[in-house]
């Protein structure tokens, strides 16, 4: 870790799943709303083989791909460009195809300047080859405007952002204009929300920001973001308009007076959503970022929620807490669950009851090089798997850097960030698992900070369930 020079180490040997089930393992078809430990503003793109996942970076812009929803943060990894030097920022990257051809929609600025809306495009028929070229979306004005997206009506296309009025940071609305190609608009900017209700007024400069397109039967429905996102009151807000009528006309758009969406008592600025479908079409999940802790600012992790449907409007639950599992997307493997506490523990480890954990009791320490944690699963069959361990940092208010640990088995090890937190969050790699009764050990290199380890959870490859 760089700021206390420490560097922490999670040492396991993992096996695949077996037919055979113990008590401490148990093949589950639930999961916990966090599926990526650190990350703001995320999108996904899916077509008929994967899942395309794409999130805020602030210096490059990376694809994440992978053939299952739940596993997108941890698919393969591609940086598709890296900013140059004539920018400061980047924000909010999306994905589409249009036209046979690959666009990353996002929002970069120039030192002293405001944020403007650019693509990257790409004709090959792999976004992960060929050459990504930087364009302007001509036919905008030169006012702020981020959270660029699309809405595909019929033959027509249309561009929604998020911008100012004027050239001052008062309130940030939602535009809408026609596009005549994918990196073009044509026509005034018409708008069609404003910081009006009291919950999407409570900091300043006011915000209504990250429009999102989902289409419903004879409903177009608009889900965007209210508030700060600095602040626990960012929440989720609905536009609705019939897809009969105008969207560049303001009176076809009706909001909604409430949030449809937003904080619960342990669940902290909920917002900047995406959508996808479960693998075999059936079911429409949300992927959305909230805070690593309560008031964290910009300190955020990624969560997945399922949509129910009323009157072809999205109807969203609660966000989830990391200690309530929710069904798998239809269609995903099961997975098999291993309690921390159910390992041997050797060293200064202890256990500890957290109702907080899913588990609810968990093991904590990891603060001397003796402290050793062992797993023993049975696998029936080797081969390559996802391995996460759902793990916390005791101390989230103090630490500025992630605290390093490494996966490892026999053959292979992975280095990777915990990032501060107050829940219980996936950290996870591919790992090439060995069959038979293996195991799995988790042990800190150099010992300082206390780690709490509620579970682990291990996804087979396709074929190897």
């Amino acid at each position: 870790m760089k700021n206390k020079g420490i560097i922490w180490a999670l040492v396991l040997a993992v096996p695949l799943l077996s037919s055979c089930r113990t008590a401490d393992e148990t093949l589950v078809d639930d999961f916990t709303a966090i599926i990526d430990n650190d990350g703001a503003d995320p999108w996904i793109f899916q077509d008929d083989t994967y899942y395309y996942y794409t999130k805020t970076t602030g210096n490059n812009l990376t694809l994440w791909r992978s053939e299952s929803l739940t596993e997108v943060a941890v698919g393969e990894e591609k940086i598709i460009w890296e900013m140059p030097a004539e920018f400061e920022s980047i924000w909010a990257p999306e994905l589409h195809q249009l036209d046979g051809t690959w666009v990353v929609y996002f929002a970069a600025n120039h030192p002293s300047e405001t944020h403007r809306m650019y693509a990257l495009v790409n004709e090959n028929q792999d976004p992960y080859s060929g050459d990504w070229q930087l364009e302007e979306i001509k036919g905008m004005d030169d006012k702020f405007a981020i959270d660029g997206t699309v809405l595909e009506l019929d033959e027509q296309r249309y561009f929604l952002w998020s911008g100012w009025e004027g050239y001052e940071n008062i309130a940030q609305n939602i535009y809408i204009a026609e596009m005549v190609s994918p990196t073009e608009v044509t026509g005034e900017k018409q708008l069609i929300s404003v910081p009006e209700y009291e919950w999407e007024m409570r900091q300043k400069p006011l915000i209504n920001e990250a429009p999102q397109v989902i289409i419903k039967g004879n409903t177009v429905n608009v889900m965007y973001s209210a508030s700060g996102s600095w602040d626990n009151d960012y929440a989720l807000g609905l536009l609705t308009m019939d897809r009969q009528d105008n969207p560049l006309d303001a009176q076809s758009w009706t909001k909604e007076a409430e949030p449809i969406f937003q904080q619960t008592e342990t669940v902290f600025g909920p917002g900047h959503n995406g959508f996808a479908k479960s693998k075999d079409g059936t079911e429409d999940w949300l992927i959305f970022h909230a805070a690593r802790w309560d008031h964290s600012g910009w300190q955020r992790s990624i969560r997945l929620q399922p949509i129910a449907w009323v009157d072809d409007k999205p109807q969203l639950k609660v966000p989830l807490g990391d200690n309530e599992v929710q069904k798998l997307p239809s269609g995903e493997a099961k997975r098999l669950r291993l309690a921390a506490s159910d390992a041997i523990l050797e060293g200064d480890l202890t256990t500890a009851n957290d109702e907080e954990s899913l588990m609810k009791t968990v093991v904590q320490g990891f603060e001397a090089t003796e402290d050793r944690l062992i797993f023993q699963p049975t696998i029936q069959q080797a081969g390559k798997a996802t391995v996460i361990v759902y793990l916390k940092t005791q101390d989230y208010f103090s630490l500025s850097e992630p605290i390093y640990v490494q996966l490892k088995t026999d053959n292979e090890s992975q280095r990777l960030a915990v990032y501060p937190s107050q829940y219980y969050q996936p950290i996870q790699t591919h790992l090439d698992l060995a069959a038979g009764k293996v195991q799995i050990e988790v042990s800190s290199e150099i010992g300082v900070d206390t780690l709490l380890v509620d579970r682990m959870e291990i996804i087979p490859h396709q074929g190897q369930e």
